[in-house]
């Protein structure tokens, strides 16, 4: 089971009228704008105990949905927690196998089994 994290920061959803033009306001504006930036490129983080045995099924499962779902626009990091632990703080990781999209915003956690349904809900 998977549980899914969705966080919105107003560092990641800016105010200011300079970012008004970036974000479309009606249906036709979306059908434009997914025109003009059609290959988002995502950051994602995958935070596993390369000493579980879960651990390999679940980079398989993350691998396997990005080049199906994302091929092509997507950068996949794979984090074993023993060997750089610095970087659990960096990004609030309290629980593994989690995967974390850092790009585009807002910044999504995802922990547990990574099924495809999960992944999908936190890419999209």
């Amino acid at each position: 089971m998977s549980h899914f994290i969705d966080i919105h920061t107003d560092a990641a959803m800016p105010h200011s009228k300079e970012y008004e033009q970036f974000f479309p306001k009606e249906a036709q504006d979306v059908a434009d704008y997914l025109e003009e930036f059609p290959t988002e490129t995502y950051e994602l983080r995958l935070y596993i105990n390369k000493k579980s045995p879960r651990s390999k099924r679940v980079i398989q499962r993350v691998q396997q949905f990005c080049d199906d779902q994302l091929s092509g626009r997507y950068r996949l990091s794979v984090v074993d927690i023993y060997e750089s632990p610095e970087m659990l703080m960096q990004d609030q990781i309290f629980a593994v196998p989690t995967l974390v999209k850092r790009l585009p915003p807002p910044p999504k956690w995802l922990i547990g089994d990574m099924s495809d349904m999960d992944i999908q809900k936190l890419v999209y």
